[in-house]
């Protein structure tokens, strides 16, 4: 059976798109057309799915139909629909940022629903009909194939410069290279609208490819601009099978676009007006003469780098092709007027009744019959096109081509006649028949070749620097190595933003070890978070050997607290097998087994933070019932095998002191300490430290930034600094100067904020900081949102379209994990949220709070705190409470864990205890289980990592996603480009809320940390009018932007207007 297929289209679920695309009118449209099979397009999207179920039924095999109640347009050709979907990957590949797009077909509604659960822990598939997600083409491509053996992915419209695999802005140069070792599963490609047969013919590396083409319709009308034909049965296997093999009885060919319509056919600038072709281009040497910007390079351009063949007939294998004309554009043209005008649609439906379809009057019935039931004027038109005699302008960056039959002057003269169906007698010249490629690819070689690979034709490629390589202090600045080399003695490094803080720590280590002979177990390092140990172990990996790695000791405070007190747990009654007690289970704990009221925990809670942090021995808390609610709490316990979050520090505090044995022991293996983040320690932490190394010339070293202290509310104090200083009497300083992330700009600027007089110096001058005000927080998230597709060049056609970038900015942010958007409040998000997903831009949430205590993951790790501490009845209460366990449960807990390792430990309680609750799919209980791969057996190492974690230990920020975060979460962190919203005295400083007392000093520091992230761009952004707990506030700029000097800003007010749409150049042309 013989019938055409368009798989590529639309719902109404996808951004910019008709409201009419509903099955109802797709099925209408096609049969209008003259199409059998249509795709779905977006079943990616639940809404979508859940209206394809409702709406279809099936029919043939991996076929549906319409339901009867839903039809409204009834002919002798039965629409069918095969389900697709088109996903937008944007990701990093071979240091360039890739955006591709790709088209899924599945077999059935439960494949769809697999692939639909697994982009779902990937991205929000729910923002847009067509996703963007932040995953490799070739992962996408394993998750298709993994899910069933019939689904299959087709790259989208191969050549488009931004969102392709071959494009220009951001493709690869082969199929192979996008799709690595999947790539022999590839059997076909799209060609796009810019693109027509013969144009790839002259590829040879896509000889191997079937060409299809789909019109990637955004309304119903559009379906069909181009389309596949078939001969063969309907069903979705024969019509996989006929692409498949190429067979050109099964597979006859396409339906084409002109390719010169596309709107990405030829080089140019839109703005500019400025249309070339390639050769043009290569003579201009790729630049705007208007603007000094590189113009958008074109498809046609595109195919001509990376073709190894001038003529296209030398192609083995090559199916029929039929560039038209869309019936509607043709009657426009003969009747002067919109092609969306009534005149048009009356006409469109007047031929439609006189034919079957518009592919009928189009592609299947002959002249002879065509002007028998019309006229001379449209059978010569449709002879004209068939033959490709036609009159073209080409389309160039964003801007559509026009095909026209007839010249000027015959339009004019069409005009004058009374009716389509008159009579057009007099003799007219048509243009001769366009060659398969109207342009010279051999002369467009001999000029790329003789230019050498024009450097606008290149892909940046970032170098890449080894980070620490084998002769580690050739790295290193000459600060850096005195600092390095110190011996012995203790030493003090004073290190500001991006001056290589973690280098010369991890380069110190290793000087110690291998210069110096001192031993890997006698040294212990000492950071804030499991990212940064792990950075320094990292680091280490290309210096030492593996034995020397094995030995160190690098972890966290609390980690190294938690290894002590499994050591000594007997000695404060636990067995070691305790678990520990977070900050929320200390305030429940506190009122169910200590007694205090609702009213009081609070207070207490903090009291008992305050003694342990201070270090204060139980024998020196001054108020009697403080004391009293304390020794209470100490006991409850040890009643239930507890310890709390400050006990990994305050108790082996407490040990050291009263234990001189123990604490000889310590001292005698630890004969080097380091400590990162100095100004973040409080007085328990600095306690301990000098337990362990009491000696005035003891080997410590400290490195930190006093301008960074912003932990304050947590303990911190940055006195311990100068107490170093004293403590240490002989203490070395050392100050490293040289920034290697921040721009003078930015540092200038950031020292005004804090009000320092010693500069850092950065490596370049950079440019202003940008500032700006809004009307209100949704308008100053829409600005962001905005800003960052700028950055990027664009995350969607609809990008280029609503002219929010013209894709030329994409230089200034190489990929969208280097964008962060940090925010003083948690309550500011949900916002900036919003914007980001009305833009389809991927991001992730980083905040203060780790995955490890959010549910459902927390109730997960609850049962296995249970399962390795049974004696913890009060976790017992806690679960059975929650409805977690019952009684029964509780025996089958140690089944759990019998001989099996973290991950299937984890899994075992996920599927025993939450069935029906949550899904190992479930986002979060996918990152846990990828959390707990590699810690083995090691139930404690896992337990230490998730209870003492932070939130930037369980995210990932090299993923192609923006980054939403806290200011304090982003602390040691770095980002090409930074937005700060809510710049508003207030939030910056907070001190919006009158029960919360306001530490100027440590919100100025704050700001510092914030704008300090910035490697290249630095936003910051301020709303008139912010909407925060249920409350509209009226908030000035804040006052560290006024501190900043004017000649390191720049300062604009935004606001949104609609554009005028420039006139196109065929406007005349189209007699409205």
């Amino acid at each position: 059976m013989k019938f055409i297929a368009d798989f590529h289209i639309h719902s109404h679920f996808s951004i910019a798109t008709s409201k009419n695309l509903i099955p109802e009118e797709l099925d209408k449209w096609a049969q209008k057309k003259g199409i059998t099979v249509v795709g779905t397009g977006d079943f990616s999207h639940p809404g979508w799915l859940q209206e394809l179920k409702e709406k279809l039924e099936p029919k043939e095999p991996g076929l549906f139909t319409l339901k009867k109640e839903f039809q409204k347009y009834n002919s002798h050709n039965q629409t069918r629909f095969i389900l697709t979907a088109e996903i937008s990957n944007i990701y990093k590949k071979n240091g360039k940022v890739r955006k591709v797009h790709n088209v899924l077909f599945a077999p059935d509604f439960e494949t769809v629903e697999k692939i639909q659960n697994k982009l779902s822990q990937i991205g929000n598939i729910t923002s847009d009909g067509r996703p963007i997600l932040g995953l490799d083409s070739r992962d996408l491509f394993e998750i298709v194939l993994e899910t069933s053996d019939d689904a299959f992915l087709i790259p989208a419209h191969i050549w488009t410069p931004w969102f392709s695999a071959l494009g220009s802005k951001s493709g690869f140069d082969t199929i192979e290279e996008c799709y690595g070792d999947l790539a022999e599963h590839i059997f076909a490609v799209e060609t796009g609208l810019s693109s027509d047969p013969p144009m790839n013919w002259v590829c040879p590396f896509l000889d191997k490819y079937t060409l299809i083409s789909n019109s990637d319709a955004h309304s119903p009308s559009k379906l069909g601009r181009e389309a596949n034909l078939f001969d063969t049965e309907l069903s979705y296997h024969e019509i996989r099978d006929a692409m498949k093999s190429g067979n050109d009885k099964q597979f006859l060919g396409t339906v084409e676009f002109f390719p010169q319509e596309g709107k990405y056919h030829f080089d140019g600038h839109r703005k500019c007006g400025i249309c070339w072709d390639p050769v043009e281009t290569l003579k201009h040497k790729g630049i705007c003469p208007v603007c000094g910007k590189k113009v958008t390079v074109g498809v046609l351009n595109r195919v001509a780098q990376l073709a190894d063949r001038t003529d296209p007939k030398a192609r083995p294998q090559r199916h029929n092709f039929h560039s038209l004309i869309t019936l509607d554009e043709i009657l426009s043209e003969i009747l002067g007027v919109g092609k969306n005008s009534k005149k048009v649609a009356l006409a469109y439906e007047t031929l439609l009744q006189k034919f079957t379809s518009e592919f009928d009057i189009l592609l299947h019935t002959s002249l002879d019959d065509v002007q028998n039931k019309t006229n001379e004027i449209l059978t010569e038109a449709i002879r004209r096109m068939r033959n490709g005699q036609v009159h073209i302008e080409e389309g160039f960056d964003g801007e559509y081509g026009r095909i026209r039959v007839f010249t000027k002057n015959e339009i004019k003269d069409l005009q004058n006649q009374e009716a389509l169906f008159s009579d057009f007698t007099e003799e007219r010249k048509a243009p001769p028949p366009k060659p398969l490629i109207n342009f010279d690819i051999a002369s467009f070689k001999k000029l790329y070749t003789k230019e050498e690979e024009p450097e606008f034709f290149l892909q940046k490629k970032k170098k890449v620097i080894e980070q620490t390589p084998s002769d580690f202090l050739e790295e290193l600045n000459e600060k850096q190595k005195l600092a390095v080399q110190h011996y012995p003695g203790p030493l003090l490094i004073l290190a500001g933003p991006g001056t290589g803080k973690t280098r010369t720590l991890t380069a110190r280590i290793a000087y110690l070890i291998k210069q110096c002979g001192i031993k890997p177990a006698n040294i212990l390092a000492v950071t804030f978070t499991n990212k940064a140990a792990d950075e320094m172990k990292d680091r280490l990996d290309t210096i030492l050997d593996n034995t020397s790695k094995e030995e160190l000791n690098i972890s966290t405070f609390h980690s190294y607290g938690y290894s002590i007190l499994k050591e000594y747990a007997s000695y404060f009654k636990r067995d070691s097998q305790f678990s520990i007690l977070d900050d929320k289970e200390k305030q429940r704990f506190l009122i169910e087994k200590v007694g205090c009221g609702k009213k009081k925990e609070k207070a207490l809670s903090e009291e008992i933070s305050h003694i342990k942090q201070q270090a204060i021995p139980q024998s020196k808390i001054r108020k009697k019932a403080t004391k009293e609610l304390f020794l209470k709490y100490e006991k409850a316990l040890r009643q239930f095998n507890l310890f709390d979050i400050e006990d990994l520090i305050y108790k082996p505090v407490m040990l050291l002191k009263s234990e001189q044995k123990i604490q000889k022991k310590y001292q005698k293996k630890i004969q080097f300490i380091l400590i990162d983040e100095f100004q973040d320690i409080n007085a328990a932490q600095y306690q301990l430290i000098k337990l362990l190394k009491p000696e005035k010339q003891a080997n410590i070293t400290a490195i930190g930034d006093p301008n960074q202290a912003i932990y304050g509310f947590r303990g911190a104090d940055v006195g311990f600094i100068n107490k170093f200083q004293k403590d240490f009497s002989q203490t070395t300083i050392i100050s490293l100067q040289q920034s290697y992330r921040c721009t003078n700009t930015i540092l200038r600027a950031s020292n005004q904020v804090i009000a320092e007089q010693e500069m850092l110096s950065g490596l370049q001058e950079g440019v202003k900081i940008n500032i700006s005000s809004h009307a209100t927080d949704k308008s100053e998230a829409e600005f962001i949102a905005r800003e960052v597709e700028k950055l990027i060049g664009g995350v969607r056609f609809f990008s280029m379209d609503s002219s929010i970038t013209d894709g030329s900015e994409g230089s200034k942010v190489g990929s969208l994990s280097e964008v962060v958007i940090l925010c003083r409040l948690k309550a500011q998000m949900p916002t900036l949220e919003k914007a980001l997903n009305d833009h389809s831009i991927p991001y992730q949430k980083v905040t203060e709070n780790s995955l490890f205590f959010e549910e459902p993951v927390k109730s997960v790790l609850d049962v296995l705190r249970l399962a390795l501490n049974p004696r913890n009845m009060f976790l017992i209460d806690e679960l059975i409470k929650r409805n977690i366990l019952t009684i029964p449960d509780l025996n089958e807990l140690k089944t759990c864990l019998i001989e099996k390792n973290v991950q299937q430990a984890l899994e075992m309680i996920v599927k025993k205890f939450f069935k029906g609750k949550i899904s190992q799919l479930d986002e979060s209980i996918k990152k846990l289980m990828n959390c707990s791969d590699g810690f083995d057996d090691d139930f404690d190492a896992f337990l230490n990592f998730a209870i003492l974690g932070s939130g930037v230990d369980t995210n990932d920020f090299s993923l192609e996603r923006v980054n939403l975060l806290t200011l304090h979460s982003a602390k040691g962190l770095e980002f090409d480009c930074v937005f700060i919203a809510g710049c508003e005295d207030g939030i910056l400083p907070y001190s919006m809320l009158e029960n919360i007392k306001c530490d100027s000093e440590e919100e100025r520091k704050l700001f510092y940390v914030g704008m300090t992230r910035a490697r290249n761009l630095l936003y910051l952004t301020n709303a008139q009018n912010r909407f925060l707990y249920g409350k509209t506030y009226n908030l000035s700029q804040s006052p560290y932007i006024k501190a900043i000097e004017q000649e390191l800003l720049e300062e604009k007010k935004i606001e949104y207007k609609k554009k005028k749409k420039p006139p196109s150049p065929q406007s005349q042309q189209e007699l409205f």
